[in-house]
């Protein structure tokens, strides 16, 4: 099926709720009759858990065969949540073509940085105070810039372009509310349940991709070889370890570390592969208590966290979060929101966080979290 069949005008023109979109690659998944909207927070557990059942049971008394809810969780998951839920889906192992005539007609005009190279360096050499005197060893730390255009974005565009240029990635485009669409390309699966089988791909430890060849070969050995790096990256494998092990009767974990590649950077990445036991959550239920990981917050989690909220210095929302999908069974996938952007008619605010622990540089993690920032920023130019 071509792209253009699913959009054709730029977010301002549409009516917001009806188009959801999820492609790995695997598979294309899109979400199309909506139904409604649940912002229950998930720290509210039992009635997040409560109302989602009362969601899908009420759908199909009303004769649905195939419910699904894609959405997303914030970062702070005391904040309200936002689960669309559909009356059907298609999901094909086809991705759609791109027609020739989607283009970007629209230039950057304004840049506004949320959070200051000042700022961001200030905090990062407090976190680097803090780990002297604290039980903390590593804080992630983000930031956040907006972009004004010219006119209007067309969402068809962005969604071709993420489709084009990040095939290998979880792309999302995700209605969050009036012309506003959460979209990007993670490189990061949370946790996918398909029956009793669970899998999970964390990512921890990067480098940038540059120019030429040689430079990026040098990087990708330079993070297989770091043992700063490594240890990072097991500080997040034994904590989905730990938090999967205990739904589960089987689970393999990665002997060492790959270096995944991405569009603009180099990951450590690993694989967790279990059997769960045969009453076991949900699919989102699961990645909750994965999230957040050390990956998007630091260790030890919960003070980390205190920190970020403490002194980021402005509101995450949905960066670092979860975005996904899960069917009336409770199978589905969730992926960390990171390489993403909200886009709100003329405006694109994108976000992007680096690993603070001992020994970083403030300078070098400001410069991470900027290329970080070009899986989106580059499709602007597709």
């Amino acid at each position: 099926m071509p792209l253009q069949e699913y959009r054709q005008d730029p977010v301002g023109d549409q009516t917001e709720q009806d188009f959801s979109c999820f492609s790995t690659n695997d598979y294309h998944l899109i979400a199309t009759d909506f139904s409604h909207t649940l912002t229950t927070p998930a720290s509210a557990l039992a009635d997040f858990n409560q109302d989602i059942e009362a969601c899908f049971k009420k759908m199909k008394d009303e004769g649905c065969k195939n419910p699904i809810l894609m959405g997303a969780i914030p970062f702070d998951i005391n904040n309200k949540s936002l689960l669309n839920f559909y009356h059907g889906y298609d999901k094909s192992d086809k991705k759609p073509q791109r027609s020739a005539f989607i283009k970007n007609e629209t230039q950057i005009i304004q840049k506004s940085l949320l959070v200051g190279q000042d700022k961001f360096e200030s905090v990062v050499n407090h976190a680097l105070e803090t780990f002297k005197t604290t039980e903390l060893k590593k804080i992630v730390l983000s930031q956040a810039v907006d972009f004004r255009f010219d006119g209007s974005q067309n969402l068809l565009f962005y969604l071709s372009a993420l489709l084009e240029k990040n095939p290998t990635a979880y792309n999302f485009v995700i209605p969050i509310d009036e012309r506003q669409y959460l979209l990007g390309a993670s490189p990061e699966l949370l946790l996918s349940k398909k029956s009793r089988t669970v899998k999970s791909n964390p990512l921890a430890g990067s480098r940038p991709k540059l120019d030429t060849l040689e430079h990026n070969q040098q990087n990708k050995q330079e993070l297989h070889d770091s043992i700063k790096d490594q240890n990072e990256h097991q500080i997040v494998v034994e904590n989905i370890s730990r938090n999967l092990v205990s739904e589960c009767v089987e689970l393999k974990i990665s002997e060492f570390p790959d270096v995944l590649e991405t569009a603009t950077m180099f990951h450590l990445s690993s694989t967790l592969h279990g059997i769960l036991k045969e009453k076991s959550p949900n699919a989102l239920n699961l990645a909750l208590k994965l999230h957040p990981t050390p990956a998007v917050c630091g260790t030890p989690t919960p003070l980390a966290k205190k920190f970020i909220l403490d002194n980021e210095g402005y509101d995450r929302g949905y960066y670092s979060g979860l975005v996904g999908w899960m069917d009336a069974e409770g199978n589905g996938e969730w992926v960390v929101t990171i390489r993403c952007g909200l886009l709100n008619d003329t405006n694109l605010r994108l976000y992007a966080g680096a690993g603070i622990v001992e020994g970083s540089d403030p300078e070098s993690e400001w410069l991470e979290t900027q290329a970080k920032m070009k899986t989106i920023l580059n499709l602007c130019d597709a």
